[in-house]
């Protein structure tokens, strides 16, 4: 049987699931039309939160941690649902990710999100993107669309940079790694 370090020696895939654009890109400024983006780095719009937390767990990695129930906000979102429905894992911290017209996050890393933990890894959706948001993964750019579903190995250095003059906005969702996920993301395509 192949070692993990093996079989996940990539540091990003384009997963086989695709979204209907227009549909994600309208229900989500429907969503955000009353929220006043407040930019520290990038503005967060979250669509879960903590519930019950368990005090005894120590590691934000582990799933364990707290449970999470759907924000009011989610609720009113039906193709974001249905999104989520299509990924066949648990689902746990859940947010669109909001980046201003010149905004930067800059090189950091997430030491919990990667594949080969088997733990949580990070699910992205691109909503409203263009060729002029950079999304910068170990020195070379992914190319990122929008409706597209993706996997990065966030462990490893990453950045964004937006150069355009619109919003960039992303569905960030954290899963529980199980079989179908792993699976998932060993098929999709290596760039």
């Amino acid at each position: 049987m192949p070692q993990a370090s093996t079989l996940f020696d990539f540091d990003r895939s384009r997963l086989a699931l695709n979204y209907d654009v227009n549909l994600l890109q309208k229900e989500t400024l429907s969503a955000i039309n009353h929220l006043p983006p407040v930019y520290i780095h990038y503005s967060v719009v979250p669509l879960t939160t903590r519930e019950k937390i368990d005090n005894t767990v120590t590691d934000f990695s582990n799933p364990e941690w707290t449970s999470w129930a759907d924000t009011a906000l989610l609720k009113k979102c039906p193709y974001i649902l249905e999104i989520l429905g299509s990924l066949k894992c648990q689902k746990t911290n859940i947010r669109l990710l909001r980046l201003e017209a010149g905004g930067e996050l800059k090189e950091h890393t997430d030491p919990q999100l990667n594949l080969q933990h088997l733990n949580q890894v990070r699910l992205h959706v691109p909503i409203f993107t263009s060729e002029l948001v950079q999304f910068t993964l170990n020195g070379t750019n992914v190319p990122l669309q929008p409706g597209e579903l993706w996997y990065m190995r966030l462990s490893d250095p990453h950045s964004v940079r937006n150069y355009g003059q619109t919003e960039r906005i992303q569905l960030s969702i954290d899963v529980v790694v199980n079989d179908w996920v792993k699976d998932l993301i060993l098929q999709g395509e290596k760039s």
